[in-house]
């Protein structure tokens, strides 16, 4: 059984801009958003580089102006 019931970032890719203030605002820096690399494509693709380092504070998820990230049960 999981003990650890803290949220973590889950990620709407097609409304990411790839912004990256998710990033700057990670104070842990878990967080990566990669550019599609298309100009076809304009959104990015956030994900989490590293979940143990993650302390689900969800500034992340506050923080996005697009409401790309959301805090869910792990």
């Amino acid at each position: 059984m999981k003990t650890d019931a803290r949220p973590i970032p889950a990620f709407k890719r097609k409304k990411c801009m790839a912004c990256k203030i998710c990033v700057d605002d990670c104070p842990v820096s878990c967080i990566g958003v990669a550019p599609s690399g298309s100009a076809k494509d304009p959104h990015g693709y956030p994900f989490l580089e590293d979940e143990t380092r993650c302390i689900h504070c969800g500034q992340c998820a506050d923080n996005c102006p697009v409401e790309a990230i959301r805090m869910v049960a792990a």
